[in-house]
């Protein structure tokens, strides 16, 4: 049931979309409504930005720039060729250095010593006109002056080139172009001189630079030529001397070594020949010993053969048998003959040896010589090779500054410049400031946002209940809305030109509008329109209920709580139903006053003290089907009396003789009256309306009735504007479409009994 009536009878449907946009994030939608009902907020704040701003802008100086176009070269022209280097250095030609000079050329431009210049130039710090001073403060410092010419100047490369444009803004156009063609020149002029100064400055230091080298360079050489004086190397140099003596030396010490290999091999055989003087068999001798000596080979081949001889006369004839003694004797005899000979080899050996032994002695003497002289040529090598260095140091430190004395004494006299003025400055025709178009179009957004600001600030400052899904986030179903009553709910549409034509006149009662029976005096308006789909509402809501008593209050009062319940009523007898709206507002009672009768002594009052019974207390209207049961006199105690068991039975009773009955009670924000009755009845309507109930008063008026487990069956929206096109807008639309139908459904009566 709740589903068909969210989507056919309920304006909920309508803005079903932006709930689901809301449940997922940012609700543009109703962000755009804000700005919608807010729109001369926006306007204005817009309106109000562009007036300021155009005032301000009208009333500015007007402002013109001239500008100058210099070109800069990292060098200057090189007319004495490319060998020819500059005294000053400009770009290095690397990207990082060229950036760095460009950098450093645009800050003196825009510097005081250049401003300085200018201002020396006019005598503008006695120009009135241009400093904008008292005439008392006349003339100011020249400083000051330049300071205020710094702020008339701005410096822009131009992007890839060597291009800089020089711009001056001023009030006159003519003074604009002066000073921008002046400030180009000074540079010029500036750069020129500083070259032109650096390269005097660098001929003269370099000129008394010149003479000290060349008198460092006289003194090294003498201080050199009396070294190699004293140390006789006047006809050959210290490094030939060397040279011939590390000759020598090698020399020397290769005939060492080979004298002690001859002293050692000499020593050797004189051993070898010593062994051989105790051998006494000839044949036992080693002719290697000897150095295969022929004589005494020859002498052992003699023994040999004496000795064979020897040995066969031995066998026959005896020692002293004179053939035996005469071979003894030459034995002895060559025996003799062989040892003179091992001692004359030995005495030659040993001269030999002396020989050698003095050989290789004077050699040593001789290298220890040689070594004596290289170790002083070394001691000697020191000073001579600084004494050297000294000379040669102050040779090329002479020839390095003649040369550049020379190049800086030709460039001196040149007058050439790396800088140029490309583009004089135009006297300029139109002002860059004020930027009219600019300034307009930034205060338009500028009021804009701050109109957006605005409305979202007083949307959120106004903690009112405007529409459906206020009441919907606050966890309570919304039954429908009753619009405020008005010429255009009257009529039962909206008055938007020709597009509906009024089928029907009016249905409007003479005299002063009573809102109570609104529904009954205008059965075809939008107000019974929302009242009968209310009625709708609740009879699909309450059908398997079975809810027969129903409660209306509101959280604060004059909220429209009577009137909502009178009209509802009236909807609900239309209907066919037996209808009886009993008034428990026992403090301020308006039930009789809505249907325009006296107020009764009798009522629910008395009721429930036991002096009135049902029929006597019920007030029957000229409306079918609807009775009201007034309060009766007011009680001093009315919530005592809400918990009696007599109202409980007076309830009982009603409920047994009516289709359905309506409790008009107190604002439950306010008393307790509400509560008490909720807790006996079916279901609880509550009246909240537009732009006056606050979301804190509702919020704790549905806090109370949950608390204490009351069945809530709605909220109804009560007072809104369908006219309003900040809130009432999209409502009219469902109303529009359904209207008529809702209408004639009043008109023929043909609606069923729920």
């Amino acid at each position: 049931m709740n589903s068909f009536k969210n989507s056919s009878m309920n304006p909920s449907s309508i803005d079903s979309g932006n709930q689901q946009s809301e449940d997922e994030g940012i609700d543009v939608v109703e962000y755009l409504r804000i700005l919608q009902r807010h729109w001369l907020i926006i306007v204005f704040s817009i309106v109000v930005s562009i007036g300021v701003t155009a005032f301000f802008t009208f009333r500015m100086t007007k402002i013109y720039r001239a500008t100058t176009t210099l070109h800069i070269e990292t060098q200057a022209p090189q007319v004495l060729g490319k060998n020819v280097e500059d005294v000053v250095e400009m770009g290095t030609g690397s990207f990082w250095s060229n950036v760095e000079y460009y950098k450093t050329q645009y800050q003196i431009i825009e510097s005081r010593k250049i401003a300085l210049r200018v201002v020396e130039e006019f005598h503008l710090n006695e120009n009135l006109d241009f400093m904008k001073l008292p005439p008392e403060k006349m003339p100011a410092s020249k400083e000051d002056a330049a300071i205020v010419l710094q702020g008339k100047l701005t410096v822009t490369p131009v992007e890839d080139s060597r291009l800089v444009y020089i711009n001056i803004d001023d009030a006159d156009p003519q003074k604009a172009k002066l000073y921008a063609d002046s400030i180009a020149k000074a540079y010029v002029n500036l750069n020129l001189e500083n070259m032109h100064h650096r390269t005097i400055e660098a001929v003269d230091w370099l000129s008394v630079r010149l003479d000290s080298a060349k008198g460092e360079l006289k003194n090294s050489e003498t201080k050199l030529f009396k070294y190699k004086k004293d140390n006789n190397i006047l006809s050959i140099s210290l490094e030939d001397r060397q040279s011939y003596i590390t000759a020598q030396m090698q020399t020397a010490a290769q005939k060492l070594i080979e004298a002690k290999a001859r002293r050692i091999e000499l020593q050797s055989r004189k051993t070898a020949v010593s062994q051989v003087i105790g051998v006494k068999d000839p044949m036992a001798i080693p002719i290697e010993s000897l150095n295969n000596n022929q004589l005494i080979q020859n002498l052992k081949q003699d023994y040999a053969t004496l000795s064979q001889e020897y040995g066969e006369l031995s066998a026959r004839y005896g020692a002293n048998f004179p053939k035996m003694v005469e071979i003894t004797a030459k034995m002895g005899r060559i025996k003799t003959d062989i040892k003179r000979e091992v001692d004359n080899i030995i005495k030659a050996v040993d001269a030999e040896l002396n020989e050698a032994r003095l050989t290789e002695a004077g050699l040593k003497k001789a290298l220890s010589d040689l070594e004596e002289q290289a170790q002083l040529l070394a001691d000697k090598r020191g000073d001579y090779n600084e004494l050297a260095r000294n000379v040669d140091n102050s040779e090329q430190v002479y020839k390095l500054l003649t040369g550049r004395a020379e190049e800086a004494n030709l460039t001196k006299y040149l007058k050439v410049n790396n800088v140029e003025i490309l583009d004089h400055a135009l006297v300029p025709e139109s002002p860059i400031k004020p930027r009219v178009v600019m300034n307009i179009a930034v205060a338009l957004f500028i009021g804009f946002i701050l109109g957006i600001i605005l409305s979202i600030i007083i949307e959120l400052s106004d903690r009112s209940i405007k529409t459906q899904d206020d009441l919907e986030n606050m966890g309570v179903t919304f039954l429908g809305i009753v619009p405020a009553i008005n010429s255009e709910t009257t009529d039962g549409r909206y008055k938007s030109g020709e597009k509906h034509k009024r089928r029907h006149k009016p249905q409007v009662t003479e005299g002063p509008q009573n809102y109570d029976n609104f529904v009954h005096d205008n059965p075809k308006s939008q107000v019974a329109e929302s009242l009968r789909s209310i009625r709708t509402n609740l009879q699909f809501m309450t059908a398997d209920k079975g809810v027969r008593r129903l409660l209306v209050t509101s959280p604060s009062p004059q909220e429209g709580k009577t009137t909502v319940a009178a009209n509802l009523a009236i909807v609900m007898a239309q209907s066919g139903l037996k209808v009886l709206i009993v008034d428990t507002d026992m403090r301020r009672p308006r039930v009789h006053k809505a249907f325009q009768i006296n107020r009764p002594v009798k009522g629910i009052s008395t009721m429930i003290l036991g002096e009135t019974e049902l029929h006597e207390s019920v007030v029957h209207t000229v409306i079918p089907n609807l009775d009201i049961l007034p309060c009766g006199p007011t009680p001093p105690n009315p919530s005592e009396l809400l918990h009696t068991a007599a109202f409980a039975n007076i309830m009982r009773e009603i409920s047994n003789n009516y289709d359905r009955v309506i409790f008009d009670s107190p604002p439950i924000g306010v008393v307790t009256d509400a509560a008490i009755i909720s807790k006996m009845v079916d279901g609880t309507v509550l009246i909240v309306k537009s732009l006056k109930t606050t979301k804190d008063s509702a919020s704790h008026a549905i806090s109370v009735l949950k608390d204490i487990d009351a069945d809530i069956l709605g909220a109804v929206l009560n007072g809104l504007d369908l006219n309003n096109r900040k809130y009432g807008r999209y409502y009219y639309y469902y109303y529009n479409k359904y209207g008529y139908y809702y209408g004639e459904d009043a008109k023929d009566g043909s609606a069923k009994k729920a």
